[in-house]
């Protein structure tokens, strides 16, 4: 049985669509990110995965675009299995509302998975609507008491949302927007659910722990993004979306949350540090991405010799992390 074609390769950079695009790591050809199999002869597509870095506007994006639908309409990552998601959710929400002065404020989350983030608000009593495209999951949530649409999020949805629903005083996109294919539409929506007094909230994965860590596990098909909030602020601005504040996550190994408005807010000292630190550290630059394609190579082979030597004559074996971060590998021991 033959699998099925399921992505397209991109010629031009999806945020600027300039042709200046450079490689930077080469994954090959791999299957898309829980794509679990019950019958393991049921064949399982595969797709390019690969990076590039866009030499106009410094994004760091993949090579090609696997059908949204194949990877999010039935999903199996829920948000609530992660009780490190669970107990951040009320940090969340706390610094969240501590942004906003309006009294109990309608909430609305794209990409809000089984609710649990929401949750957090509606105990507080705001109301909520989270948008998901994932049936399964918007289904639960819904029975769960967070009343969710399966729907893709764009520009379409929120016009839908501020025709039935009443206008959002915070919309909150996480760990999405590096996700999304249609980007300028999602971003343009995001825009459009809130007014002046409005806040948009993005989390994101950000692409300086990916680059001095070596997350390189985190190169899968559903991130088509790698955003340092420089690049990230560049994208919003089109979409009259100002930054004004930034807090870190301990989501995905290193996050970051930034906060949006349409009138332009003072930028916090934490915002300001951090687009200064980027600026010195070349964050943005295709050198830093190439060392890391170069360190995360150095590490593959390290890590292939380590199982090679030590792992043999059917011993079990107890890791031992030595080092900190910045890809230092971890030793195993035979027992």
């Amino acid at each position: 049985m033959k699998t099925q074609n399921i992505y397209t390769e991109i010629d031009a950079c999806r945020l600027c669509l300039s042709k200046n695009l450079h490689p930077i790591l080469d994954l090959d050809n791999q299957p898309p990110a829980n794509s679990l199999r019950k019958d393991l002869s049921e064949p399982v597509p595969e797709a390019p995965l690969a990076l590039l870095w866009c030499d106009d506007c410094s994004i760091i994006q993949l090579t090609a675009t696997v059908d949204p639908a194949s990877l999010f309409s039935q999903y199996v990552w829920v948000t609530a299995t992660s009780a490190t998601a669970r107990s951040y959710s009320e940090i969340y929400c706390d610094e969240v509302l501590k942004r906003t002065a309006v009294e109990s404020p309608f909430v609305v989350e794209i990409a809000s998975n089984d609710g649990t983030f929401l949750k957090q608000f509606k105990s507080k009593g705001c109301p909520v609507l989270g948008v998901d495209p994932a049936q399964n999951i918007a289904v639960d949530a819904t029975n769960a008491g967070i009343p969710t649409w399966a729907e893709f999020f764009d520009l379409t949805i929120a016009k839908k949302i501020l025709a039935e629903k009443q206008q959002p005083n915070i919309v909150m996109a996480r760990n999405v927007i590096p996700h999304v294919k249609e980007i300028h539409s999602i971003v343009e929506g995001l825009s459009a659910l809130i007014d002046d007094t409005g806040m948009v909230v993005i989390e994101f994965h950000y692409s300086k722990a990916i680059a001095e860590e070596l997350h390189y596990d985190s190169i899968y098909h559903e991130h088509l993004f790698y955003f340092s909030i420089k690049s990230l602020c560049a994208l919003c601005a089109q979409y009259g979306l100002f930054p004004f504040d930034v807090l870190e996550s301990p989501i995905s190994g290193g996050s970051l949350v930034a906060y949006f408005s349409k009138t332009p807010r003072k930028a916090t000292a934490a915002l300001t540090e951090k687009f200064a630190w980027e600026e010195n550290r070349g964050l943005a630059s295709l050198a830093t991405w190439r060392e890391f394609a170069t360190r995360s190579q150095e590490h593959r082979l390290q890590l292939k010799a380590l199982v090679e030597t030590e792992i043999k004559d059917g011993k079990k074996l107890k890791a031992v992390q030595i080092g900190g971060p910045s890809g230092v590998i971890g030793r195993t021991q035979a027992q």
